[in-house]
């Protein structure tokens, strides 16, 4: 196959679809809804549009009609769950399995009615996979996922690829997933692993606090108890050099076993901290509780059971005295970017190595295609459309979906020789838009790529 290579454009610019976008917006709230089928079909239309391949658009033939018929069924659907669930849990949950069954019926349907009314270069694309696999791959292998206890997410991923993508057709000829297994498991194992790495992290940290905590205690007290001993040695020379230990007022009979030696003072150093308390009398536990209160009463620096002094909390604080409110800003701006860039780096590094992974390994007969995404561009999206959707309170949505779009084709092309005549189309009826509603409705994902 030749390796060259034919790019896909998008040519949207968000100033166009921002008016598509509003009036879709206002019309389907005035509408209470209605309005949103003919809404679907636009929006769908316009990125169709302006998605090139050879410097010719994809198009959506939907007809809004079928799509509300479709969405009023499901809407239904809803209400009845809802308003079952409500009065009786176990009819709630005896729907809720009806629908995990109907589900393989869902996505066949769904996939089946969008990819009926797309076509590019006056061929229609079409989906042939059938119930019987949907059932194997959406209810067996959802059960396969909780029987391994989540081991085989990597090997239902990419069975649920294969059987999306290979299940498409354009004209008569069917794309071809060949993606293997092991490649899903190299990727997903680095989501494993990251999020281990901090589990093991958040336990090990405080524990070693806690050590450090528990020593610092015995470490107070010993110190407590060394100098009341020395300031006793003077009173206790004329017993041959030993040192009491014990509460001087004391009218207990003198033994030796009141009595420890200096070097039975360093080996009582020497101890754990559980042996040390071990060996205590119930008067000198009490007071050793007494001392820890009073040192950290009097010290309260070395009152260990504060948290210890964050420095960046500190920082914060210098900021606030020094410049106030434009500091403040200022870090919790930096706090959200930090915050906003861990949590999408996980979701930038799933998406850009699965689509990859997915493109560059599937081929509509004589054609190829190759994905360049990369996880740092991702990050770099979602963060600023985040920051501009937030500040623009939703109104910057237009934009930020065509920057998405215009990225994902950017990156995206097509090899080998595209020689559309090559390729021969077949009518089918319209499918109806039951299914697509429905999985809309209970937010059943059905996107591929």
């Amino acid at each position: 196959m030749s390796e060259n290579q034919t790019p896909v454009v998008f040519t949207g610019k968000a100033g166009e679809y921002f008016g598509i976008w509003i009036v879709n917006l206002l019309l389907s709230i005035v509408t209470l809804g209605i309005y949103s089928a003919w809404a679907k079909v636009r929006r769908k239309k316009y990125f169709y549009n302006n998605t090139l391949v050879d410097g010719v658009g994809f198009d959506y033939h939907a007809n809004p009609i079928n799509i509300l018929k479709g969405r009023i069924i499901a809407f239904v659907l809803f209400v009845i769950y809802s308003v079952v669930s409500g009065f009786n849990p176990i009819f709630g949950v005896l729907m809720g399995l009806a629908l995990f069954l109907a589900l393989p019926w869902i996505i066949v349907r769904g996939m089946m009615f969008n990819a009926r009314n797309s076509s590019h270069r006056g061929l229609r694309f079409d989906f042939n996979g059938t119930y019987g696999q949907a059932i194997k791959v959406f209810i067996g292998y959802t059960l396969l996922i909780i029987v391994t206890l989540g081991l085989a997410i990597p090997f239902v991923a990419q069975r649920t690829q294969k059987f999306i993508i290979s299940g498409h057709k354009f004209g008569v000829t069917n794309f071809k997933m060949e993606a293997l297994v092991k490649d899903f498991y190299k990727i997903y194992l680095v989501i494993f692993i990251i999020p281990l790495l901090g589990i093991v992290a958040a336990i090990a940290i405080p524990a070693y606090q806690q050590y450090k905590i528990k020593a610092s205690h015995v470490s107070a007290y010993q110190t407590q108890q060394f100098s009341h001993a020395s300031t006793s040695i003077k009173a206790e020379m004329d017993m041959g050099g030993f040192i009491k230990v014990a509460d001087v007022t004391t009218t207990e009979s003198v033994t030796s076993e009141n009595y420890v030696t200096e070097d039975n003072v360093t080996d009582e150093a020497a101890m754990s901290e559980e042996d040390y308390l071990k060996n205590l009398t119930p008067e000198e536990l009490a007071e050793y509780n007494k001392l820890i209160k009073g040192v950290e009463a009097n010290n309260p620096e070395t009152d260990m059971t504060t948290q210890k002094k964050d420095p960046l909390a500190d920082a914060f604080a210098g900021l606030m005295g020094k410049w106030g409110v434009a500091a403040a800003v200022l870090a919790g701006l930096i706090g959200l970017l930090l915050y906003l860039a861990v949590i999408f780096s996980f979701a930038a590094y799933m998406k850009s190595r699965i689509h990859n992974l997915v493109f560059n390994n599937t081929s509509l007969e004589h054609i190829g295609f190759f994905s360049n995404q990369r996880m740092r561009d991702l990050v770099l999206l979602y963060i600023t459309n985040t920051i501009v959707l937030l500040f623009t309170l939703g109104l910057a949505t237009p934009w930020a979906q065509v920057r998405m779009a215009r990225y994902t084709a950017n990156h995206l092309a097509l090899t080998g020789e595209t020689d559309w005549d090559k390729f021969v189309g077949e009518k089918k009826d319209a499918s109806r838009a039951l299914g697509e509603e429905i999985a809309d409705m209970f937010d059943v994902d059905i996107s591929f790529g």
